[in-house]
Parts: structure tokens; sequence; C-alpha cells
């Protein structure tokens, strides 16, 4: 990952998770390749991630969305393209009655997430598509999750971080303090926008916080659509950043119940069941659609 890219790019990401993982590119930003690949696998991690692959459970395809996520070309642990892949080629494919994608992820960018949504939106037009929050589902996955036909969290599980967040990393003290100077020469003014070696000057932070509002009313757009609900009550139901346990979260409205991924591939796995979820998931898009 450009550790620089990292530190203004667009996130829909659990805080906490956000914040370790950019200190960490800070501090591996300055240190040789050798050195970072050594630190990797001292700490036990793998130099390239393995997305995990669907399962078959008789006509359940079960969809794992682990990790980070992230578009191709950027590092992450599950990429949006692959989701979108995936849930297009379960949806056409006739020998699947339903998907269940169980979800253990902090979120990631937002470059490519209403691609991977929409794909999961799409999809529960033809079959059920059930995400379970197996035990944690934040920002950009509950985006991808709020997508789906019904959406249930572990008994011990953990949902939520609705918002959008980018920053700003002024180097321009610490090269003083070691001697150095950098001169930029660009195109033009835009082309050099933001730039890591100065203070953010008002015009680039303004404009910073005009892509994040873009992508935050993308987001809630999204919920409003997967959940069948108005954008403007979105915020009383699934938050403006907070996270909530299941049971909370079940009690709100912001899912469908608290459930393990086991209960809920035996119950998909019915047919009864899957009727049950096609004629909630069709009241809902009518719902959506009269709104």
């Amino acid at each position: 990952m450009d550790r620089l890219l990292a530190s203004s790019a667009l996130f829909a990401m659990h805080p906490a998770f956000l914040d370790a993982m950019l200190r960490q590119g800070s501090v591996e930003a300055v240190l040789p390749d050798t050195l970072r690949q050594l630190a990797a696998m001292m700490s036990g991690e793998p130099l390239t991630a393995k997305q995990p692959d669907p399962i078959r459970e008789g006509s359940t395809l079960i969809l794992p969305i682990t990790g980070m996520l992230a578009p191709q070309g950027l590092s992450g642990r599950t990429y949006y393209d692959a989701i979108a892949n995936r849930v297009r080629e379960a949806a056409s494919d006739t020998k699947i009655g339903a998907i269940v994608m169980p979800i253990r992820s902090p979120g990631g960018y937002v470059w490519g997430c209403t691609e991977a949504g929409d794909a999961i939106f799409e999809a529960r037009q033809s079959k059920p598509v059930v995400a379970v929050a197996d035990p944690f589902c934040f920002s950009a996955a509950y985006w991808l999750a709020s997508q789906a036909s019904a959406f249930y969290a572990t008994t011990s599980g953990e949902v939520g971080s609705v918002g959008v967040r980018s920053g700003h990393t002024d180097y321009s003290g610490l090269q003083d303090k070691v001697g150095l100077k950098t001169s930029l020469i660009a195109s033009s003014p835009d082309k050099i926008a933001a730039h890591s070696n100065a203070p953010l000057s008002d015009e680039d932070r303004a404009e910073i916080q005009a892509q994040v509002d873009e992508s935050n009313e993308r987001f809630v757009e999204a919920i409003a659509r997967g959940r069948g609900m108005k954008a403007a009550d979105v915020a009383a139901v699934h938050g403006q950043g907070k996270t909530f346990t299941a049971p909370r979260a079940a009690a709100n409205g912001a899912i469908d119940g608290v459930m393990s991924l086991r209960d809920v591939v035996a119950k998909v796995n019915t047919s009864r069941a899957r009727l049950s979820l096609m004629r909630r998931q069709a009241a809902v898009h009518e719902m959506a659609a009269a709104i």
C-alpha cells in the first residue's frame, strides 16, 4: 500500500482499526523493504494475504468477507472486485439457491464499495443474499451487508461505524528537524493540492471535506435503499459512527436479528425460509421504490 495515499484516501472504516493501520504505515514507510519484510515474517503476518474461497453448503454458497476491504491495486484482505464478481456468478448459477456472506471486517476504502454493494443488491433480486456479522461488521463492510436481503449478527457480534473519513499528514515540521527541504513542481496547483510537505490550506481542507460528505451521502443512500427506509431516518437507526452490540442493533432495527452463522445457513437451506426471505425482500424493494 502506498503509505502517503493511505493518509489522505477516503475510508469507510472503524476508526480504531484505521488509526492502527495508519500508525503502522507511518513506521513502515521509513523502513527499507528488507526490514519491512523481516518484521512481517517475525510477526507471523503473510507477505501476500490470500482471500478466503467460497464454500458450498448444499445449495447455499457461503462467501466470506474478511479483513480490510480494498479495490484491486491497493493492499487489502478482500477485494471489492472479487466480491462483485463472485456475487454475480452465484446469482446467475441456477444450482445455487441462496448466498450467505459471513463478514469479519473493519471496513476499508470507499473506492469500489458502491459497485460491490450494487452487485449484492442486484443479486438479491434473483435469490436470497444474507449477511452475517461474524462477529464484527463495520463501516464499508456494513455498507455491503445493508444491501443483502437480510442482515444478522452473532450473539457476541458488533456492527455499525457508519460514516466516512479522510485526513492529511503534514511532514514539514519533521523535515525541518532533519534538515530536509522538499520542492514540488507541477503543471498546476491542483496537481499538488493537499501535499504532505506543508500545512493543509483552508481551500484544500474544504475540498477534502466536500469529498467526505459526498461519499457519506452515498453511504446513507445505500443503507436506505438496502433496508427499505428513508435516508432521513438512517442516522436514528444505524448511527453516525457509533457501533452497536448485536442485541442493541436488533432492538434498533438496524439488523434483522441475532443468529449464529451455523443457524443462518441452516435456515436459508430450507425452501420455506427462502420463500419467506424472497417475499420480505420483494416487500422492501416495493417500499424503497415508493419512497
